[in-house]
């Protein structure tokens, strides 16, 4: 009997979330929950401890990142949706991340992002570096949530497209939209990387065709340039987002 729990637990859907602000838990965990609730699965938090090289990480440190990621598995025990907590100690945040996604074979990893209180010079370059890396992780979609300390600014989610995504995303989006009393969605459409010229093209339009057709509201095609892709989240991370294996088609926007 012990045996085939472990199987299931091996074999069950994950959603990885990274998590490092107390403030964030609550709707990160929401949106986590929204995504595992479908497919039946768990959420794996990890909350990443940076440690450089030959250096150990303050007892207190570690034990406030201990707390975070239980307050995480009862707020999930809340939703009714189980939780793996981890902490994981890294040179660095991205490093954490895809040691942890490549342990756990997650089928989705959510990165939250708040713009740091005190600035430093990496903080701008950390959510581009964890998703070039997240993305070489084989297997797993990546969605990212970037939050706005700005009043009446709701949060942006940045969604990869392939082309075996399941149309019921309408309902979830829908549902994490409503969380938040709106949010600004965009689409990602991402097409094998090794495809000729005339193919991705045909099947660039087929994949944009059934996004659009999406019961979620009027898009905007947005241009895959650095400038307009800030616009929806970040920046120019978008273009990282499928690693090797998989190139941007397109990107959509819409209001939810």
């Amino acid at each position: 009997m012990a045996d085939a729990a472990e199987k299931f637990r091996q074999e069950q859907y994950r959603v990885l979330l990274g998590l490092a602000h107390p403030e964030r838990l609550e709707g990160l965990m929401s949106i986590a929950s929204v995504f595992a609730r479908r497919q039946q699965g768990r959420i794996v938090v990890v909350s990443v401890v940076p440690s450089p090289a030959s250096t150990t990480p303050a007892p207190e440190t570690l034990a406030s990142a201990q707390e975070l990621v239980e307050r995480a598995r009862d707020f999930g025990a809340e939703l009714g949706i189980a939780v793996e907590p981890l902490v994981q100690v890294a040179e660095d945040v991205p490093s954490g991340i895809v040691t942890v996604a490549r342990n756990s074979g997650p089928g989705m990893v959510l990165l939250g992002y708040s713009p740091p209180t005190t600035p430093t010079p990496d903080s701008a370059e950390t959510p581009a570096r964890i998703t070039e890396e997240v993305a070489k992780v084989a297997g797993c979609s990546l969605a990212i949530v970037a939050f706005s300390d700005e009043p009446g600014h709701p949060p942006r989610l940045l969604m990869p497209i392939k082309e075996d995504f399941d149309a019921e995303i309408t309902g979830d989006l829908a549902r994490i939209a409503a969380l938040f009393g709106g949010a600004w969605i965009t689409f990602l459409g991402l097409l094998p990387s090794d495809l000729a010229t005339p193919d991705h093209a045909t099947r660039a339009r087929i994949l944009q065709d059934r996004v659009e057709g999406l019961d979620i509201g009027e898009m905007t095609a947005m241009g895959m340039d650095c400038a307009t892709a800030s616009d929806c989240l970040f920046g120019a991370e978008a273009q990282q987002m499928g690693g090797e294996a998989l190139s941007p088609a397109f990107m959509l926007r819409v209001r939810v």
